[in-house]
């Protein structure tokens, strides 16, 4: 794993127990994809990555998290939110991972999460938190504000 954290970032007002979560479940995915490849190509060459990249955006904060895993197809890029979908073989995955990360960043934190990816090179998912909730989020209405 790698880190290229920004400087200086201020601190950002969130429910940490939910933003690890997140952050628990992009790993772990960027780690399967990694060690998928690396079994799938079998040959020595090839180096799994994990970075994770922050930066201060002013009002906002960015966190990237890229792998040179397997990759994600076009076509399922649309369903990678919904309950319950998973590309991982049965058992190894609920699909609940990526729903309830949507739902914590958008919902409950007013971000928003995006996802790049090319197949056999790399999937990147950009986070961007704001860097106050909002009134009229779940953890804003709950109290439940931390600061990271």
């Amino acid at each position: 794993m790698e880190r290229a954290f920004g400087t200086d970032i201020a601190p950002v007002q969130l429910v940490p127990q939910d933003v690890t979560r997140v952050f628990l479940n992009l790993f772990a995915n960027s780690f399967y994809a990694v060690n998928k490849r690396q079994r799938d190509t079998n040959d020595g060459a090839f180096t799994p990555v994990v970075t994770v990249t922050t930066r201060d955006l002013g009002n906002a904060v960015e966190i990237q998290v890229r792998d040179n895993g397997v990759g994600i197809p076009d076509e399922i890029k649309d369903k990678l939110f919904q309950p319950f979908f998973t590309t991982k073989p049965t058992g190894e995955g609920t699909g609940l991972g990526l729903s309830i990360s949507y739902e914590v960043v958008t919902q409950q934190h007013g971000g928003m999460i995006r996802v790049a990816s090319d197949v056999g090179k790399f999937t990147e998912f950009t986070i961007s938190l704001p860097r106050r909730l909002a009134a009229g989020s779940a953890a804003g209405s709950s109290g439940a504000n931390g600061a990271s």
